[in-house]
């Protein structure tokens, strides 16, 4: 006799996903501002440009106005599917469990996926404008710090940081994105004294997790390019999330695979740099 599947299942198994998300996600995506949207593409942020004072030169002239620029960033969703079997009639009564390892699985895999979406708007494309239609790629003339055959330094790390003071977001919470190899880089460089040495050998044990104005991230999801590994600076605004209608599970039975059950779950996820200014990248080589 088949194992008939409460109801309630379907509800609870998502919110068992949803508690595990909120409990255990990851330092990166904790790090971004996170935001839930309706609709095929939110806009995030309006940007403004820049406006002067000008000198009133005669009595009574008429009123000049200044011309100020407008900009809006979007994000635009992508829907996501994950979908498991069931085999046994004992797996499947757990699923209405927190303990559920299906929910520990896809909470996991979601988590990854959160990452991945981060980590690509970091550096890819934006999109601006009245309807998001314009395209706006990554500034590496300004925005990157190359690698100069050497991988993470301390000289690389005061750059980093001398880029969000000239563009007035060093007064933010800001972060650093890097794997393994980049922390086992500072301990190496010659450019460390004695306390911040102390101070750097802690944070590779993880022990604490700031440096040099950086609260460091470790993640080895960081893409790489021609053996350069894309380390990402942001401040906290600089970097959005967006989630719409929040995850959908569906647990049925699938009467083509000789009635097996499966867990079906859906998201849709979207990022985006709000500013090229609050993003930086520092290119190390592996």
């Amino acid at each position: 006799m088949a194992y008939e599947i409460p109801d309630h299942f379907h509800k609870s198994f998502t919110t068992n996903v949803e508690l595990l998300l909120q409990q255990k996600t990851s330092p990166l995506v904790d790090a971004v501002t996170k935001s839930g949207f309706t609709g095929e593409a939110a806009q995030v942020v309006k940007q403004f440009g820049e406006v002067d004072f000008a000198e009133k030169t005669t009595r009574g002239d008429d009123t000049v106005w200044a011309d100020i620029e407008h900009k809006q960033r979007w994000i635009l969703p992508t829907d996501y599917t994950l979908t498991l079997p069931v085999d046994k009639e004992d797996e499947l009564r757990m699923l209405d469990s927190p303990l559920s390892p299906y929910a520990a699985a896809m909470r996991a895999a979601a988590v990854r996926k959160m990452e991945d979406i981060i980590i690509a708007a970091a550096l890819g494309t934006a999109y601006t404008g009245k309807n998001g239609t314009t395209a706006t790629v990554h500034d590496t003339s300004t925005q990157q710090i190359v690698s100069s055959s050497a991988g993470m330094t301390i000289t690389k790390l005061r750059s980093a940081l001398e880029k969000f003071r000239q563009n007035f977001a060093a007064d933010e919470e800001l972060f650093l994105v890097m794997a393994a190899k980049q922390f086992t880089n500072l301990l190496a460089t010659t450019e460390v004294t004695s306390s911040d040495y102390n101070t750097v050998k802690a944070l590779v044990n993880g022990e604490v997790n700031n440096f040099m104005g950086f609260k460091f991230i470790h993640s080895e999801r960081l893409a790489t390019a021609t053996s350069e590994r894309r380390c990402i600076a942001f401040a906290k605004s600089g970097l959005v999330m967006g989630q719409w209608n929040g995850l959908e599970s569906r647990i049925s039975e699938r009467a083509d695979k000789n009635y097996t059950n499966q867990i079906f779950m859906r998201m849709s996820l979207g990022a985006t740099r709000t500013q090229e200014k609050k993003v930086v990248e520092i290119l190390c080589t592996e």
